[in-house]
Formats: structure tokens, C-alpha cells, sequence
């Protein structure tokens, strides 16, 4: 095998100073990522997250219009889009009972009334509240999506379910990484439940996301 080649290259902020980069004889370039996998999107103070402040107890079957939390794009048609980077829900209160819960997730398909911003975001970075931020959002805990988001062929599983081992003790947590999967476009609301074995389980629902300019297809 013939010795690496080396490429250069100008580092990032710099004119002068010159970086090496190895590859193969094949051609392919041997690199290494030099950040974390948002750490770039949280710098910039694109990436947001929101937990609602009040539990709202957990659904038992696929659920109409009620959510845990809701978002809305309150965004212009042709404005950024929100991308859902995770979902998450922390359990406040547990039941009697040994059961299990999952996360579930609805995005709407067509332009909606926007629910009311009752939630500020904050800013991955500190460097917040992203009072800027296109998305509206609203604690759940009533009819708070509507009709054409919130029906039941809409809904999604996503993540693992977690199982209760001690009752009466809140403390579960469950956690969805979304990474992109989900894009919510203006005026369109997204909404966020956890399923479980009894409505006595109540839960803090919560999304990490960003905001972006995106061409829809």
C-alpha cells in the first residue's frame, strides 16, 4: 500500500494556518469529526427544548385531541420549519400498580388554528428564553390539538417503553430521539403523550427541536 496522501486545508475562521488531512490510496479521506453531533446547531442558538410545567396524566388508548404537550408552527407559509431533534417525558406521579409506558407522537397534515403559547422555550445553549422562536407551545392535559391533527390513525410510536418495578413511586423517565424524522411546517402542530397501563401515571412531556429554512417536497 502506497503512503497516505495529504490534503490541504484552511481552517475554519483563519486565513493563514493550514491543516493536514490523511486519506487512503484509494481516494477516500480519513477525517474525524472535531465537534459534537449538535454542538454546532446549540451554538448558534438554533436548538430549543420546552417541558411542560404541569403533569397531565397518561392516555390509556390512542387519544383524540388530548396531549400531554402541543406545538404549533406559527411561522408565515414559505417560513422556517421546526425539526424535531427528541421527545421525552419525566413521571410525576406513579400508580398502585405494576405497568409499563411509552411515548407517542402526532404531526399534523394540514394548516390548523394555532395553539396557545403558554410554554417559552429555552435555548440548548443558555443563552435563552428564545422568546424569537416560531413555535407556540401549550401544555396539554385537554382538547388542546385539533380535530384533523389529533385522531388516532395519526399517532406514532416512538422510542422504548419503560416499566414501573415500585409503586406509588414516581421517577420513570423516557426518552425519543427524533434526529430530523419529524419536520413540522408552518402553521401545521405537532403533539407529544405518553401511553400507559393506567391514567393515575402522570407525566412532564417535553421536545427538543430547531428551527430551520427548509424547501419542503
Amino acid at each position: 500500500m502506497s503512503m497516505p496522501f495529504l490534503k490541504k486545508l484552511l481552517q475554519r475562521g483563519t486565513t493563514s494556518t493550514e491543516l493536514s488531512a490523511q486519506g487512503n490510496d484509494a481516494g477516500e479521506l480519513l477525517v474525524a469529526a472535531g465537534m459534537a453531533e449538535y454542538e454546532e446547531t446549540s451554538r448558534s442558538g438554533l436548538g430549543m427544548h420546552v417541558i411542560a410545567t404541569t403533569a397531565t396524566a397518561a392516555v390509556v388508548a390512542l387519544p383524540t385531541r388530548a396531549a400531554g404537550i402541543a406545538m404549533s408552527n406559527s411561522a408565515e407559509d414559505g417560513g422556517k420549519s421546526i425539526i424535531i431533534d427528541a421527545i421525552f417525558a419525566v413521571n410525576d406521579t406513579g400508580h398502585a400498580v405494576l405497568g409499563q409506558s411509552g411515548l407517542i407522537c402526532v404531526v399534523g397534515q394540514t394548516d390548523v388554528a394555532m395553539v396557545a403559547r403558554t410554554l417559552i422555550p429555552r435555548k440548548n445553549n443558555g443563552n435563552g428564553p428564545a422568546y424569537n422562536a416560531v413555535a407556540n407551545i401549550a401544555a396539554g392535559g385537554g382538547t388542546v390539538l385539533d380535530s384533523v391533527t389529533g385522531v388516532a390513525i395519526g399517532w406514532m410510536a416512538v422510542g422504548t417503553s419503560v416499566n414501573l418495578s415500585v409503586v406509588s413511586l414516581p421517577g420513570l423517565i423516557l426518552w425519543a430521539p427524533i434526529d430530523g424524522r419529524i419536520i413540522v411546517p408552518p402553521a401545521r402542530v405537532f403533539g407529544v403523550n405518553v401511553i400507559s397501563a393506567n391514567v393515575e401515571n402522570t407525566w412532564n412531556c417535553g421536545i427538543m427541536w430547531h428551527e430551520k429554512q427548509l424547501t419542503l417536497g
